[in-house]
């Protein structure tokens, strides 16, 4: 039997369509292509964070800026939900903010790049914080993401590492 083009076309593409479900799946392209989603991001951390209120957002400063520290836990369901409590020292004034039996609860977004952003609403204000996961998955590396639209100017870093 003589095999034409037309039988030709169709065994390739037959044979196309076998091999395909064996090629893995891409989520991400270029140099930043990984597999990163909200369920990437599950358990227990612990974190510490530092940095400033910046003076001009806060009225009843004076102008100059306020330094900031905390130190807590974090969980997250790899649904898209964290709680959290820790103690923070705002400008020598300590504060705890939640308890392990009512923590603040909030919500956080993961992209295919392994970096995020968490958001809560705690003491009268909205708070953002980025994030990029590392050392697969057991450490966070933190960073302000908040400004004058959602509450105080704060700038600050910090580093969560998975318990």
């Amino acid at each position: 039997m003589k095999m034409t083009l037309r039988n030709r076309t169709v065994l390739v593409a037959l044979l196309f369509a076998l091999a395909l479900p064996l090629v893995p799946k891409a989520y991400a392209s270029g140099h930043f292509a990984t597999n990163y989603t909200n369920a990437s991001l599950t358990g227990v951390y612990g974190y510490s964070t530092s940095g400033e209120i910046l003076g001009p957002s806060n009225p009843h400063n004076n102008g100059t800026n306020i330094p900031v520290n905390n130190a807590g836990v974090m969980w997250f369901d790899g649904n898209g939900t964290f709680e959290f409590h820790d103690t923070a020292n705002v400008g020598g004034n300590i504060i705890q903010r939640g308890t392990a039996d009512n923590p603040i609860i909030g919500t956080y977004t993961v992209n295919p790049d392994g970096t995020g952003t968490m958001q809560w609403f705690s003491n009268g204000s909205n708070h953002a914080r980025a994030f990029a996961i590392v050392a697969s998955g057991n450490e966070l590396q933190l960073g302000s993401a908040e400004g004058l639209s959602i509450g105080p100017g704060v700038v600050g870093r910090g580093v969560a590492k998975k318990q």
